[in-house]
Parts: C-alpha cells; sequence; structure tokens
C-alpha cells in the first residue's frame, strides 16, 4: 500500500513538471511570436525634393483619404533626414495636415531606428538605395516602387513593390498586419559588400565571344559600340524605351514643391520586370 501510494505521488509530480514543462515552452513560443519591432512606419533620406519627397506626400496622403486604408490602417511616419529643402517639405506636409514628424537626421546605425518594422522608400532616383539594402539587412519590411533601380531588392521576400496607389496602400496593409520573414544566410550574404563586389567583378568580365583573336578590330566595335550606345542615351523617344521614364534625359530646371513627377511606366524594354 506504501509503495503503491509513493508511486501515486512520483506519477503525479512527474505530470506536474511535465505539464509545467508545456507550458514553458508554450510561454517561449509566444514570446517568439511576439514582433521584436515596436514602432511603426519610417522614412530616412536627405530632404530634397528630388528624392522622392513628392512621391512620399502624395501616397500618404492618398492612403490615409482612402475610405478603407484611411480606416483599418492609417500611416502616421517619421521621418529622418536633412537637407536644403527641409523647410519648403515640412510646411507642405503641414499644409496638407499630413501625420510626417521631421525628427532631424540619423543613420541606421541609431539604435532609435532599430525599432521601426516599415521602411517606406517612394524615390525613383536612387541607382541602388543602401538605405534600402539596410533596412532589408536589418530585418524590417521595406515598401518601394517598382522601378529598375529596385529590382535587386524586390526579390527579397520582406521587400514589397508597388506600381500605382492601389498596391501602395495593399502592401503597407500587409506590413502593418504581418511581421517580417527571417533574415536567411543567404539573404544575408546576398547584402554584403562581399557578394555585391563579387556580382560587380561577374558583370565585368568578358564573356567568350569578346575574346578574339584580333585586338585591334575588338577595340575598334568597343569603340563604336560605345559611340552608339552614348547617341541613344541622348535620344529621349530611346530613353523611355528602354525604362528610364519620360522626361528623364535633363534634370527640372527647378525642383520644389510645385515640381509635379512624370507618371513612372513600371516597365521597359531593359527591365527584368514585365507587366503581367
Amino acid at each position: 500500500s506504501s509503495s503503491s501510494s509513493s508511486s501515486s505521488s512520483s506519477a503525479g509530480k512527474h505530470r506536474k513538471r511535465k505539464d509545467n514543462n508545456k507550458n514553458k515552452n508554450k510561454n517561449k513560443t509566444n514570446e517568439n511570436e511576439r514582433s521584436v519591432f515596436t514602432k511603426g512606419a519610417y522614412f530616412l533620406g536627405k530632404v530634397v525634393w528630388g528624392k522622392g519627397y513628392h512621391e512620399l506626400l502624395d501616397c500618404v496622403e492618398k492612403h490615409n483619404a482612402n475610405s478603407e486604408y484611411g480606416q483599418t490602417c492609417p500611416i502616421s511616419m517619421d521621418v529622418y533626414g536633412n537637407g536644403e529643402d527641409l523647410e519648403s517639405v515640412t510646411q507642405t506636409a503641414m499644409d496638407k495636415e499630413l501625420p510626417l514628424n521631421f525628427k532631424g537626421r540619423l543613420d541606421h546605425a541609431n539604435p532609435t531606428v532599430h525599432d521601426y518594422k516599415i521602411f517606406v522608400n517612394p524615390s525613383l532616383s536612387d541607382v541602388v538605395a543602401t538605405t534600402t539594402a539596410e533596412a532589408l539587412a536589418m530585418g524590417k519590411f521595406v515598401v518601394c516602387a517598382k522601378h529598375p533601380s529596385n529590382e535587386f531588392f524586390s526579390s527579397f521576400p520582406n521587400c514589397l513593390t508597388y506600381g500605382n496607389q492601389e498596391e501602395f496602400s495593399q502592401c503597407m496593409k500587409k506590413a502593418f498586419e504581418s511581421e517580417p520573414q527571417p533574415l536567411s544566410a543567404e539573404d544575408a550574404y546576398r547584402l554584403s559588400w562581399e557578394a555585391a563586389t563579387d556580382r560587380f567583378l561577374d558583370a565585368a568580365e568578358l564573356g567568350l565571344e569578346h575574346k578574339e583573336k584580333q585586338p585591334g578590330l575588338s577595340k575598334v566595335s568597343e569603340a563604336m559600340a560605345a559611340s552608339a550606345i552614348c547617341a541613344l542615351n541622348n535620344n529621349e523617344g530611346v530613353r523611355q524605351a528602354i525604362g528610364a521614364g519620360k522626361n528623364t534625359l535633363d534634370a527640372p530646371e527647378k525642383l520644389d514643391a510645385n515640381w509635379t513627377p512624370e507618371k513612372w511606366d513600371a516597365t521597359g524594354l531593359s527591365s527584368t520586370t514585365r507587366k503581367k
């Protein structure tokens, strides 16, 4: 009887320890599922109109004015940066009553920026935006335009691209309501300077078709090809056809709050992105 009672007591303790371990593991899982980000959306960049501020103000204004998105996921953003157009951009945002908080200059190395979940970068003027690469490397969502400068970033699962206002709002809604995927080791490497250098060397390496036995002829053909490319690049129609966008040959005479960016087509002959 004593032995039976002892066995029963031991079994009860074992079950209790097992239940406690289950609860601990469950709590640990819940903690892991919680977002590591405590802040919403932000933009970081030099405050000049040509760096995407027209697009930013326009997208935020239309998103918040939408009867659906303005109610379910309104945008309130912190903006970091300074520049010659800071006063003009700030005043325009105030006139439009946009919830944009201009907080001065910071970069991604500052711990203040680490808590944001969504980096919004509507700029179309970058070749490859370093800030976008940094945000992806930090495990954040990035919301950016479908544009040749963003094609590399669009291959990352946490990069959400848009081609119009509706798609912008859908991207923001998804980013607000979900969590970014953990950055894989492969994607982390692709964002490194080492990988960027490898891609540069691969692009610069001559293919077999260029390794001719007649170097003199090769030099002549290269010079002719370079001249042809320069000539075509100075033609507005050709530039637009290959994806550069309208009126991009010459810079606007004046970039200010009254300047309106040309509507940009998300595809071109040189683009790997195609309309569905």
